[in-house]
C-alpha cells in the first residue's frame, strides 16, 4: 500500500520543522564570554539573591555525594530574605575594624530592597575567620602573606585566591582581599570584570593611605559594587556626574554621600534625579525635589569642586559665576566635553550572581579596561585640594 499524498506531506513539514528547530539551537551565537549551552531548570529561589531556596534551607552540596559543603542556614541565610557572602582574605594590618565591618552590614540591612518575608533590606555576612570575633567568623577568612604589589594584579589575586579559598564556596561567596597595592600603581581597589565574583582593597601604606575606616568601608562597597553589576557612572562609566549620588561616584567613594541633615551615607543610590544636559542647565531646579535629602558636589570652570550649601533639591549655581539664576552650559563632571549626564537607582538596578556566585550565575563579562580603572592616591588627593 502506497502512502497517501497527504500524509507524506504531513511528514515532511514535520521533518522540516525538527531540522529548523535543530538548526536555530546550533545557530545560537555565543555569548562574548564563549559559547552558550541550554541552562537546565532552575531550581526555586524565592527571594532573587540566586541562592536556591534548598541551599538556604538544607545547605549547599557542592559535588552532590549527600553531604553538606556550605552550612548557609547554620550561617543565617534565608530562602525569603536575600543573602550576601563575602570571605575576606587579608594581609598583616590591611583588615578594617569591627566597627567598619559593622558599618558595611549597616548599609546593606539598610537598603530599600524588598523581600518575600516582609523585610527590606540585603543580609550581608562578612568572613573574616578569627580575625574579627565571632559576629565575623563564618570558618573562612585567612591572613596571606603580605606583598606591597600585586603584580600582574589578576593572576596574584587568583593565586591567592585559589590557596585560600575552598572551592566548595565559589558558588556562594564573593572573594574579596585587603591588600597593600598593585601593579605598580595607587589605585583604591579592583573588581577585574563587571559584574563578577572577586575583588581587592588597597588603600595601603606604600602609597601614602591613610587607611581610615572610611576610606576602607567606602571603597569595599565599591568594589562589591562592580561585583554586583554597577558602574562609576550608574547606566554608563562616565564620573563625578552630580546627579549620581552614590559611593559608586568618585565624589562619594572616600567621603560619603553628604546628606541635607549632616549627615553622611555610604552606600549605593536609591534615587534617580533627571538627567543633566551640560549644554543647558537650568540653575533654578538644582537636581530636582528627588534629592531633597542629598547635597552634591559639582566641578567648576577653574577646576575647584563645590558643595551645595543645603539641599541639592534647592537652585545650583553650576556655572559658579556667584547666581543661580542662569540656563548656562557649564562642564560640571570636568571630562572635558558637554554631554547629557545620566544617573541610575543602584539598589534597584543590582545584579546578584556575578561570577560563580549562585545557580545559573552570570560569567564575567569581558569589561573594557577603562571601566577598571580605579581612583588613585593622586586623584583622591587633587580632590580633595580642590575644594572650596
Amino acid at each position: 500500500m502506497k502512502p497517501r499524498p497527504a500524509l507524506l506531506s504531513m511528514l515532511g513539514s514535520l521533518a522540516v520543522a525538527a531540522l529548523a528547530a535543530t538548526s536555530a539551537a546550533a545557530a545560537v551565537p555565543p555569548s562574548v564570554d564563549g559559547p552558550r549551552t541550554v541552562a537546565a531548570p532552575l531550581a526555586t529561589d524565592t527571594d532573587g539573591d540566586t541562592l536556591p531556596d534548598t541551599w538556604e534551607t538544607n545547605g549547599y552540596d557542592a559535588n552532590g555525594d549527600g553531604t553538606i559543603d556550605v552550612n548557609l542556614p547554620a550561617m543565617g541565610a534565608s530562602p525569603t530574605k536575600k543573602d550576601l557572602f563575602v570571605e575576606m582574605d587579608y594581609m598583616s594590618g590591611r583588615l578594617t575594624s569591627t566597627a567598619g565591618l559593622d558599618r558595611i552590614v549597616q548599609v546593606f540591612a539598610s537598603a530599600p530592597v524588598s523581600n518575600p518575608d516582609g523585610t527590606t533590606g540585603i543580609k550581608i555576612h562578612l568572613d573574616a575567620g578569627a580575625a574579627a570575633g565571632s559576629a565575623y567568623n563564618l570558618g573562612g577568612g585567612n591572613q596571606v602573606t603580605y606583598d606591597n604589589n600585586l603584580q600582574p594584579s589578576a593572576s596574584q589575586t587568583t593565586a591567592i585566591k585559589n590557596a585560600n579559598f575552598a572551592s566548595v564556596r565559589k558558588a556562594v561567596f564573593h572573594y574579596m582581599l585587603w591588600a597593600d597595592s598593585y601593579d605598580g600603581g595607587c589605585s583604591s581597589g579592583q573588581a577585574f570584570a563587571i559584574p563578577n565574583d572577586t575583588f581587592i582593597v588597597t588603600v595601603g601604606p606604600k602609597c601614602g593611605w591613610a587607611g581610615t575606616d572610611d576610606q576602607e568601608v567606602g571603597t569595599f562597597i565599591h568594589e562589591l559594587g562592580h561585583n554586583l553589576g554597577l558602574r562609576h557612572g550608574g547606566t554608563d562609566h562616565g564620573n563625578y556626574k552630580p546627579n549620581y549620588l552614590s559611593v559608586m561616584n568618585y565624589f562619594f567613594q572616600l567621603g560619603g554621600v553628604l546628606k541635607s541633615n549632616g549627615t553622611l551615607y555610604w552606600g549605593y543610590s536609591n534615587i534617580a534625579p533627571a538627567a543633566l544636559n551640560e549644554t543647558s542647565l537650568k540653575e533654578s531646579v538644582g537636581l530636582g525635589g528627588s534629592a531633597s535629602a542629598y547635597k552634591t558636589k559639582w566641578k567648576c570652570p577653574n577646576g575647584t569642586t563645590r558643595t551645595t550649601a543645603g539641599a541639592a533639591s534647592s537652585p545650583i549655581d553650576w556655572n559658579c559665576d556667584g547666581d543661580a539664576t542662569d540656563t548656562t552650559a557649564a562642564d560640571i563632571n570636568d571630562d572635558n566635553t558637554n554631554t547629557t549626564l545620566t544617573a541610575q537607582n543602584n539598589w534597584a538596578s543590582i545584579v546578584f550572581g556575578g561570577g560563580a556566585v549562585g545557580q545559573g550565575s552570570n560569567v564575567r563579562a569581558k569589561t573594557a579596561g577603562s571601566e577598571l580603572q580605579e581612583m588613585t592616591h593622586s586623584e583622591y588627593v587633587k580632590l580633595q585640594h580642590s575644594h572650596r
